[in-house]
């Protein structure tokens, strides 16, 4: 269920302006719901792609681009993935991708970007600010972002049987590692 605010910034490619791609050698998009009010259910989505132009010296020129593929869900039990799919969740028939595009990039600090875009889940198009933290690890850049979504702002309301059996805040974690040129 918040499993799509995931994708949202996911990285296939990394392109520095002015330079060429860079593939990306580690994505981990993954999600966080409380189930019962203290059991928390972590996802990942597995098919997701990215358009992504980082320019270091001038942020504000960057742009982020991608989809997730709904199916692609994983939560570790088929049945729940099988049910996050449905008319109650995502909708993944009528709405196979939850996508992103930003519209602002901004510093915001030392190493830390402010993304401001469009997210669309179920058809539903919502302006969302995210932090993202550029950190360095042997010698590659890693972007990491976590931040939370009210599932109710796109629909997503699914898993309540006589009261709310599911949290309406998706906690989505992101990191993304610059692998070395192709």
């Amino acid at each position: 269920m918040r499993a799509v605010y995931g994708f949202l910034l996911s990285l296939s490619v990394i392109t520095s302006v002015g330079a060429d791609p860079i593939r990306v050698a580690g994505t981990n998009v993954q999600f966080t719901v409380t189930k019962l009010g203290f059991a928390d259910v972590v996802g990942h989505f597995r098919e997701f792609n990215a358009d992504i132009t980082y320019d270091s010296v001038h942020p504000e020129q960057s742009v982020v681009r991608w989809r997730v593929r709904v199916a692609s869900v994983d939560t570790g039990e088929r049945d729940r993935d099988q049910t996050i799919q449905g008319p109650q969740y995502f909708a993944a028939a009528q709405h196979p991708e939850l996508t992103f595009e930003s519209r602002t990039v901004r510093a915001d600090g030392d190493r830390r970007l402010s993304v401001t875009g469009d997210l669309s889940i179920r058809g539903i198009t919502k302006s969302v600010t995210v932090p993202v933290t550029i950190m360095e690890q042997n010698g590659r850049r890693i972007f990491v972002t976590d931040f939370e979504v009210d599932r109710y702002d796109f629909d997503v309301r699914g898993g309540s049987v006589a009261s709310r059996l599911i949290g309406r805040t998706v906690r989505v974690r992101l990191a993304a590692t610059e692998g070395a040129a192709q």
